[in-house]
């Protein structure tokens, strides 16, 4: 999956039909893992399971397997679970005698980019299990075109590319989707070990539909932001060229407070939690994705870290990896 540090909401194709979108940001440890296997011909079947720690009272934490079997002829299931999963199926044409099983480790709505994941990552399983490889760029281009056109979910277009490259990346957009992918040059070697080290990604323990708080967006109000969440994300970039971690942070900043801007409904929890982390020494808070649920963002130094946690209480808290790598085929 991913976080973005500054220009998310640029990417969406309204928005950046008008002088272009960038997103700077990283693929992060958080994993999801696709299983293509053999079945009987003339059926289909699909599980899907998220996983993940455990979670406070109430909260959204894994949850039990859900698995489809069904004949081949049957039409294909609509239900949310298995929408996307039956898309790839269909997309890739391997739809008889096979059994796909998608396993993450966090449950949907997580504001993290996991439904991209798994659309890129079940792309590249299906076509490698009947000898097609597929180069990032047309995973991720495939993957955003399958929800889109084939689902009509209002989406952007950085997670597939974060999911099918991995990485540290700087990223372009235009109406059509991603136009350009550039490895983030970083100026200094101790940069990202002090970045990641004083990152938190807070869970605010509420799972929502990306799709339909985009739909709920004017777009006349994201454009209007666009120049500042680009700006942000140059800001961001030339941070990291420099090796400086001040500038990084200072773009981070810029950046979230656009984010914050776009929408106050999305921006709600985010706000709430700001206000809970008052006077503890947050030096960035962030939405992550489209808001309005899922994480947040949080960037302070470690040794501020204890005084943070204590008063997030027990919300579920991580500390992800920067750069991880993209979509690959492991050993069974």
């Amino acid at each position: 999956m991913r976080v973005s540090f500054a220009g998310g909401g640029s990417d969406l194709p309204g928005v950046a039909r008008d002088g272009g979108g960038r997103v700077v940001g990283a693929a992060i440890d958080v994993r999801v893992r696709v299983v293509v296997e053999p079945f009987d011909r003339g059926w289909v079947r699909m599980e899907s399971a998220s996983r993940g720690p455990a979670r406070p009272a109430g909260g959204p934490g894994a949850a039990a397997p859900q698995v489809v079997t069904r004949r081949r002829a049957e039409p294909a299931r609509d239900d949310v679970a298995f929408r996307l999963i039956e898309a790839t199926l269909s997309a890739t044409g391997v739809d008889d005698g096979v059994a796909l099983r998608v396993e993450t480790e966090m449950s949907p709505g997580a504001g993290l980019g996991g439904s991209a994941s798994v659309a890129v990552a079940a792309l590249f399983a299906l076509r490698a299990s009947v000898g097609d490889a597929a180069a990032p760029e047309e995973l991720a281009r495939e993957a955003v075109a399958l929800e889109r056109e084939r689902l009509g979910n209002a989406c952007g277009a950085q997670d597939q590319v974060f999911a099918a490259f991995g990485g540290l990346l700087d990223l372009t957009f235009d109406a059509r989707g991603c136009s350009g992918v550039r490895p983030l040059p970083v100026g200094c070697p101790d940069l990202v070990p002090a970045l990641s080290a004083g990152l938190l990604l807070v869970d605010t323990d509420v799972r929502r539909v990306s799709g339909e708080i985009l739909d709920r967006m004017e777009v006349g109000s994201a454009s209007d932001a666009k120049g500042a969440l680009v700006a942000a994300a140059g800001e961001v970039a030339r941070g990291f060229e420099l090796g400086s971690l001040a500038l990084v942070l200072s773009g981070m900043r810029r950046g979230a407070a656009a984010k914050m801007r776009l929408s106050g409904a999305a921006s709600a929890l985010a706000l709430s939690l700001q206000e809970r982390l008052d006077g503890l020494g947050v030096e960035v808070l962030r939405i992550c994705g489209a808001g309005g649920g899922g994480h947040v963002l949080v960037w302070a130094p470690a040794e501020r870290h204890a005084r943070i946690l204590d008063a997030l209480g027990p919300r579920v808290v991580r500390r992800p990896s920067l750069g991880a790598p993209g979509v690959r085929l492991e050993p069974a």
